[in-house]
């Protein structure tokens, strides 16, 4: 009789196969995980496919894409293969915690929707302990509020998220060259009705300069800005623009890196996607700054 499966672990690929074996030896093997690595079409100058992280694994089921259209649609493809009761994310550069799958199964027989662990952070090169990534990091326990952590952890890993819920609803990842995984916790977050938090650390986050979240490219900062307008005017819509963003702080990240012409290029992003009462807060920012100019003290 075939072992049934409580957690699917899905781990997004593409030409770091020294980190995604680092984070395969992070899993224990068990028989009620299934592990699921999606490659994002690697380069074979940089990946061995011949001896690929986790083939000399039976709970690991390795997905070889050539498409090369991004960790969403990679993350995707491990979602439409999970068998588990259970979602469990991780990025290839980062790895779990010691005892990790221990802590998960205090709640694998709860019928929770969503459960909040925390997750720290280190160099990924020197392991040195660094701030967390995780949001709302030291806030994050048994006795929270929980209305904190609403639209505001807007990454999958460091949680575990029901199978029935993100199924039932249709939820998937944003096929997009950055933040392609926001929308994906909004929509968790928004039906998502039983929902707990953890102060127990189960996963690290790792800081490594040569990953997407600290490329300074103007084609993912573009990208970061359209999420995050989407972002708003689904909060708008779901009647939480308590939770918005200030997304016009993406924009000038643009003018800061690559001036006027990213600048522009920015704001036709903002224009277009941004709900027009967040525009109009900026202009009146903008104005106010103009007009009062840089506040002083005697």
């Amino acid at each position: 009789m075939e072992k049934e499966i409580v957690y699917s672990i899905i781990i997004p690929h593409k030409n770091i196969p020294l980190l995604l074996q680092r984070c395969l030896d992070s899993i224990p093997q068990r028989e009620d995980a299934q592990i699921i690595v999606v490659d994002d079409n690697s380069s074979p100058d940089v990946v061995d496919f011949a001896h690929f992280p986790g083939q000399d694994r039976t709970d690991v089921e390795i997905l070889l894409t050539k498409e090369g259209r991004g960790a969403g649609y990679a993350r995707n493809c491990g979602l439409a293969r999970a068998k588990g009761e259970w979602l469990i994310f991780a990025d290839a550069d980062d790895f779990f915690l010691p005892d990790f799958l221990n802590v998960l199964d205090i709640y694998r027989n709860t019928d929770y929707d969503l459960i909040t662990f925390r997750a720290e952070s280190v160099d990924s090169d020197t392991l040195t302990p660094v701030p967390s990534r995780q949001n709302c990091y030291e806030k994050i326990a048994e006795n929270m509020d929980l209305e904190i952590l609403k639209y505001r952890n807007d990454v999958p890993w460091a949680k575990m998220v029901s199978t029935k819920l993100v199924r039932g609803h249709h939820i998937c990842f944003d096929e997009t060259i950055a933040a392609n995984d926001v929308m994906f916790a909004a929509y968790v977050d928004y039906y998502a009705r039983k929902v707990a938090a953890c102060s127990k650390s189960v996963y690290c986050a790792t800081v490594r300069r040569e990953s997407l979240q600290y490329a300074v490219r103007l084609d993912t900062l573009l990208a970061r800005v359209k999420v995050a307008c989407r972002y708003n005017n689904f909060l708008k819509n779901a009647g939480r623009e308590d939770k918005t963003l200030y997304t016009y702080s993406r924009v000038t990240n643009c003018r800061k890196y690559f001036g006027r012409k990213g600048y522009c290029k920015a704001l036709l992003v903002y224009f277009r996607y941004e709900c027009w009462k967040n525009i109009y807060k900026t202009f009146s920012d903008l104005l106010k700054a103009k007009l009062l100019g840089p506040t002083t003290t005697s």
